[in-house]
């Protein structure tokens, strides 16, 4: 009886532990299930959150770059419309329907951009499907917000593809070997002032007209066919005349522009630099085996219009297709191309090319057998002892040269330095506006903006503003040249042989008349500038910034 009763508490025992044991495997059971359910619940309110999180950078993306809501500063819908379409003509141009095959920056790489496969955007404007600006490359309106930039180089930078068909078309010109049209170097066309050797201090020198008047007067793009008489209204200055020279450096001394002719020492090097002397030159041939080697640079835009840029601050996604791209052509080829530009009158919505070369300021304290075939050839430029054109050699900036071909048109910059600029060959037409017009001119303000400091608009198309029905010009590049339109403004023909002085941050526009070789120096800054003119206070207001000098100006 006693084993009985010790087998029942056994199996009592035995059977609440195993009822225990159940109860504990459902109470562990409810537990997991409650924390899966806890889990479940945690992973969808996250997913929820990612998905606001990135509803909301989206959101913040589309005010950044979309547009913002300010009066006169909003690139809005009509506008961004506007640019997709300029965007697809430039596109379709520089890709002619097929790719654009460029370098990787650095590298021998290739890689490549699809063309445009839509045939309406292609279609252009009234004005023959010209390029117009994306707005977001221009600065705010007056009275509208600052906008910030914040885009950096894009990691692809395209090198220029050129176009080898004009090869074959120069061989079957049938104007090969005969130029221009119009040779602006001939004098039998120009009208000058009467002489002044004392400037007039009271605001009637320099003449100005209106922007909109001056490409009126002369289409900016009219080439073949300017006026019967071009109006100089520079005082124009015998440097073979000690007394005009004196009455030249009165001018200069007042922040007056004003040019010199019979300049032997330019006459000298424009007699010298033929296609064969410059081409074995750049090619590193300087007839010493001691002086340095003379090197270039070849950049190609997609029409004829050329804008200054930082190409390692240009952000494609934000700004668009930069102005133009680097081109690995040699000084040789570019000749050909600009000789053959003259002869066919290249149109403006062609591919254009243009050479630039410089010489470091450093290069003037080497002995002269060290120097550049550029400064030996133009040593009043070069020396390290002051001179009419280098008066300031402890400020010179070193002597930049540009090679233009005809019809490229360089958009309005100043530079802070006073700056000589001597036409070796060919000519230029150069627009000046002085330093109080910089706020007419849609100069960029923001500091991180590739452009800064520079102007992005065609001024020659000012001419178009009452032309509403071109829908690929923005309603910001329109008002902006409504603007300019109003600038103070001249304008003056700078030949072979001749030198223009351009005083400190007075902004200049240049448009190359035929194939040209051009070189400048600038000479320290000139603070106070011109009394009725301005100077370096009015394009710091403009600009909200420094008018610190660069190397790139012209």
């Amino acid at each position: 009886m006693a084993n009985d009763a010790v087998r029942s508490r056994r199996s009592s025992a035995l059977k609440k532990k195993i009822v225990d044991a159940g109860s504990s495997t459902r109470s562990s059971r409810r537990i997991r299930k409650r924390r899966a359910i806890e889990r479940e619940r945690q992973a969808r309110t996250g997913l929820v959150v990612v998905i606001i999180a990135v509803i909301v950078i989206l959101l913040l993306l589309s005010l950044a770059f979309g547009g913002r809501a300010s009066a006169g500063g909003d690139v809005g819908l009509q506008d961004k419309q506007r640019f997709q379409r300029a965007k697809a003509l430039r596109d379709a141009v520089l890709n002619k329907g097929g790719k654009f095959v460029g370098r990787l920056r650095g590298g021998g790489k290739k890689s490549s951009h699809s063309g445009t496969k839509d045939k309406t955007a292609t279609r252009g404007g009234k004005n023959g499907g010209m390029r117009y600006l994306d707005p977001r490359q221009l600065p705010p309106l007056p009275g509208a917000p600052r906008e910030s930039y914040k885009g950096k180089g894009d990691k692809y930078g395209f090198d220029g593809t050129g176009d080898d068909g004009w090869e074959e078309s120069a061989k079957k010109s049938p104007r090969k070997g005969l130029g221009p049209q119009v040779d602006y170097t001939k004098s039998d066309r120009y009208t000058y002032p009467d002489l002044m050797y004392e400037p007039p201090n009271d605001g009637t020198y320099p003449p100005f007209e209106s922007m909109l008047k001056v490409f009126e007067t002369w289409g900016q793009d009219n080439l073949d066919s300017p006026p019967d008489t071009i109006a100089e209204v520079l005082q124009h200055f015998d440097y073979e005349d000690p007394e005009q020279v004196d009455a030249a450096i009165r001018y200069r001394d007042l922040e007056l522009p004003f040019k010199m002719y019979n300049v032997r020492e330019v006459i000298g090097a424009g007699r010298k630099w033929t296609d064969e002397y410059l081409s074995e030159h750049f090619n590193g041939d300087n007839d010493d085996d001691d002086a340095p080697e003379s090197h270039g640079q070849c950049q190609q835009s997609v029409d004829n219009f050329f804008a200054f840029h930082r190409a390692e601050k240009w952000s494609v996604p934000l700004l668009g297709p930069p102005p133009s791209v680097d081109l690995d052509w040699t000084f040789d080829r570019w000749a050909r191309h600009a000789v053959y530009a003259d002869e066919v009158s290249l149109p403006v919505g062609e591919k254009h090319v243009y050479w630039q070369s410089g010489v470091p300021r450093e290069e003037r304290l080497e002995r002269y057998e060290r120097w550049t075939f550029v400064s030996r050839d133009l040593p009043s430029f070069s020396s390290p002892e002051p001179t009419f054109f280098g008066f300031n050699p402890r400020e010179q900036k070193g002597i930049q040269c540009r090679f233009g071909e005809r019809g490229i048109t360089a958009a309005t910059h100043y530079d802070g330095g006073r700056n000589m600029i001597a036409m070796i060959t060919g000519a230029k037409r150069y627009i000046l506006s002085p330093p109080n017009a910089c706020t007419k001119l849609g100069v960029v303000t923001e500091r991180k903006h590739p452009s800064y400091r520079h102007s992005m608009l065609n001024f020659g198309r000012v001419t178009l503003l009452d032309k509403t029905s071109d829908i690929n010009m923005s309603e910001r590049e329109r008002e902006w040249l409504r603007i300019a339109a109003d600038a103070p403004t001249l304008s003056t023909v700078l030949k072979a042989g001749e030198v223009l002085y351009v005083p400190s941050h007075w902004f200049h526009y240049i448009v190359s008349l035929q194939k040209s070789a051009q070189c400048n120096t600038r000479s320290g800054m000139h603070e106070e500038g011109n009394p009725y003119w301005g100077g370096e206070e009015d394009v710091v207001q403009c600009t909200a910034g420094d008018s610190e000098d660069e190397e790139e100006g012209e």
